[in-house]
């Protein structure tokens, strides 16, 4: 169902945790990828794992850009719009931090917005101009927003605007791309142990850990998973949907 041969992918963000995860599940599932990220040295060591696992003529490709800055965008896109084919955009790249509402600065307000959802605009409404161009086949877009943008928790405001908006734009999208052959879903996940929260803040992912039904917090493969889905033919009549994996986190 997510027989991927010979077909090619993006995906931003993909040198640590979700998006290194969802590269992965692309590569076993046959995929030619580009993996895109600002950190040179992180999206080397990421293509090189990647390289390792991947098959005989089986292409991994890197490209670093900044997702928050539109001129690098516009270079990336370039770039993608060059690759032999475009059957799957992963928008991965965002970010956030807990402050209280009446603490956040304009400078944190417009840093997120650009990173998290205008650059993400950008780069699906880019991918969408390159695949409406191709022959019919499948061509999917995947928006990774998170469940902060479904519900409210104090700390989080600009970051859960920007995934919220993110949800809309992909409904949006998914309704005008539709008869044009392009899919675009949404990935939610919930509390997820990656590198950037064990390390930077495990006292957040305890205690968030300790509202999932599940009683674990998710990992990369996890979404990768899912994220397969969304991307492979198993989901060919699928668009317009916003998967939630986060194990009954955004149940209460």
């Amino acid at each position: 169902m997510s027989d991927l041969t010979g077909q090619w992918a993006v995906v931003t963000g993909a040198s640590k945790g979700i998006g290194a995860g969802i590269a992965r599940a692309l590569v076993a599932d046959g995929a030619h990828v580009l993996l895109v990220a600002r950190n040179p040295d992180d999206l080397a060591a990421a293509a090189t794992s990647l390289r390792a696992d991947a098959g005989p003529g089986q292409e991994v490709r890197t490209e670093v850009a900044d997702v928050a800055d539109r001129a690098a965008v516009r270079r990336l896109l370039d770039v993608v719009a060059g690759l032999p084919s475009l059957n799957v955009f992963v928008a991965n790249v965002g970010s956030g931090m807990l402050r209280p509402f009446l603490e956040v600065t304009e400078e944190d307000w417009d840093g997120i917005l650009a990173l998290n959802l205008t650059g993400t605009f950008l780069c699906v409404q880019g991918a969408a101009r390159v695949m409406v161009d191709q022959p019919p086949g499948n061509k999917s877009i995947i928006v990774v927003s998170s469940i902060r943008g479904l519900g409210a928790r104090p700390g989080v405001a600009p970051y859960a605007a920007t995934k919220a908006g993110l949800n809309q734009l992909a409904r949006v999208a998914a309704y005008e791309l539709a008869p044009l052959g392009v899919r675009v879903n949404v990935l939610s996940p919930g509390i997820t142990a990656t590198p950037l929260s064990m390390d930077h803040n495990p006292d957040l992912l305890r205690e968030r850990t300790e509202d999932v039904p599940m009683g674990r917090p998710g990992t990369p493969d996890d979404m990768a998973r899912a994220a397969a889905y969304l991307a492979g033919p198993g989901s060919g009549f699928v668009t317009g949907t916003n998967l939630v994996v986060d194990g009954g986190e955004s149940l209460w």
